[in-house]
């Protein structure tokens, strides 16, 4: 979607924001309410996999909390000596 966005954002670009119609009037280019179909779609893909999960959501910090507690755990477990790589022989 993200290449579609800007494909289509290129080619706006090249031909502006205002286009005219067969009668010569000018009207808004079309481009426009692709690319805004476009973002929405995307962002919607976004909100629906979680991509924008900020440190601050409830959910986050709980996650975190845990994944911590558990490396902790581990650790005390063999010590911080324990994670430093020993020469094989």
């Amino acid at each position: 979607m993200e290449a579609d966005i800007r494909a289509a954002q290129i080619e706006l670009d090249a031909m502006g924001m205002m286009i005219e119609n067969k009668r010569g009037t000018p009207i808004p280019n079309l481009l426009l309410s692709v690319i805004d179909t476009l973002e929405r779609r995307q962002l919607a893909v976004i909100r629906s996999m979680s991509l924008n999960q900020t440190a601050s959501d409830p959910r986050s910090i709980n996650g975190t909390a845990k994944v911590e507690g558990e490396a902790r755990a581990a650790l005390r477990g063999v010590g911080v000596e324990g994670l430093i790589a020993r020469p094989a022989h």
